[in-house]
């Protein structure tokens, strides 16, 4: 399926940059000097690409078979201006979370949790959020990535919260399968053992 947008970042002395699709909600995508279809003019800065999109080996989307665009050729992704009466209403990830984050702090001043749970968990939505930062900036520049085992594992002990947030927020894995089936079995595998430390099987405590 073939794609367009603009040309954002571009390292000539390199020969890659990124373009951003027109749809604001889609990762950019990584282009190399190579990729071009046919020779023609260094890009620049702005200039408009269409190009069909596919996942590298290193997990990036890249642009593949690019030519340069006309401007009557650009289709400008045009999205719906929300109602200015309206209320934004909250996505049901939002309430989840904001449930859990409740509960973690009533169970940890009750005493419902072991010590230091809440500060653990806390700790674990700190790291998560840099390693998905860290695996965003590393996707944009080719560097050596986050292995997607250790975002799990971080989010399977407490940091999926921010880990949601930041796939949001750098817009980062939010269309990636089977990361994101993963993902949410992670939270899966977190509420069970939130469950398991506040029952009378968590002979720990």
């Amino acid at each position: 399926m073939r794609d367009q947008g603009r040309l954002v970042e571009w390292f000539d002395e390199k020969g890659y940059g990124f373009i951003q699709p027109n749809d604001v909600h889609k990762d950019r995508v990584f282009l190399h000097i190579k990729d071009f279809a046919r020779t023609g003019p260094r890009p620049i800065v702005g200039c408009a690409l269409e190009y069909t999109i596919i996942l590298d080996e290193r997990g990036r989307y890249r642009a593949q078979q690019v030519t340069y665009l006309k401007a009557s050729q650009v289709f400008e992704h045009k999205t719906k201006p929300a109602r200015p009466t309206a209320a934004k209403r909250w996505s049901p990830m939002q309430i989840g979370i904001l449930i859990y984050i409740v509960f973690m702090v009533i169970a940890s001043f009750s005493k419902l949790l072991p010590p230091y749970t809440l500060l653990f968990v806390s700790l674990m939505n700190v790291l998560s959020y840099w390693l998905y930062a860290q695996d965003k900036e590393a996707a944009q520049l080719g560097n050596r990535r986050i292995p997607e085992q250790t975002l799990h594992i971080v989010d399977s002990l407490g940091g999926w919260c921010a880990g949601w947030l930041a796939q949001q927020k750098l817009r980062h894995k939010t269309q990636k399968q089977p990361f994101r089936k993963i993902y949410f079995c992670t939270i899966g595998f977190h509420i069970l053992l939130i469950c398991w430390l506040i029952s009378p099987l968590n002979v720990f405590y």
